[in-house]
């Protein structure tokens, strides 16, 4: 199960926020489409960047990056985190290649390897951003604490055992 980035694609705006426009989208996919053939019908996880920052964390898997990425309430979350920063908006497509490298497409039954993916990457994202605007997939990774792991509480980091298996993940 491989994958490939590609981006990061700068988001077309209608002032300062997300253009909802049919023509900003039709430019946005065509901007994609010159750059790496094939990937806007494609499937897999993408990620809401403003500057470096990850906003949100998604998934395309019954539908391509093309059908899903500007859904009403996709372009809700966008417009949320572009009125908390400043900054360019870009979006970045981690696109599911086939055993024969070619862009894997839409599936009826989705992909089992691209919701673990999401979950990984909703995980890394809420450790580089608390904000992150995702709603599903966020509780665990927010209320888990695992001391030198995941949210570690401070002062907590400092048991020998905590130093081993810190180093030892970290590897």
């Amino acid at each position: 199960m491989n994958y490939d980035i590609h981006g990061p694609f700068e988001v077309i705006r209608s002032g300062r926020l997300v253009d909802k426009s049919a023509k900003g989208k039709r430019d946005f996919w065509q901007s994609v489409e010159e750059n790496v053939p094939g990937l806007s019908d494609a499937v897999g996880c993408y990620i809401f960047c403003i500057g470096i920052k990850p906003w949100y964390v998604g998934l395309a898997e019954k539908q391509s990056f093309r059908s899903e990425c500007f859904q009403p309430h996709k372009i809700n979350a966008f417009n949320s985190a572009i009125d908390k920063t400043k900054g360019a908006p870009q979006l970045v497509l981690i696109g599911k290649l086939t055993p024969k490298g070619k862009f894997a497409k839409p599936g009826v039954n989705g992909h089992k390897a691209s919701r673990f993916l999401e979950d990984l990457l909703i995980g890394m994202a809420l450790s580089n951003n608390p904000l992150l605007e995702n709603i599903r997939g966020t509780k665990f990774t927010k209320e888990l604490v695992v001391p030198g792991v995941l949210n570690t509480p401070q002062g907590k980091a400092k048991k020998t055992a905590v130093q081993f298996l810190k180093g030892a993940l970290h590897a």
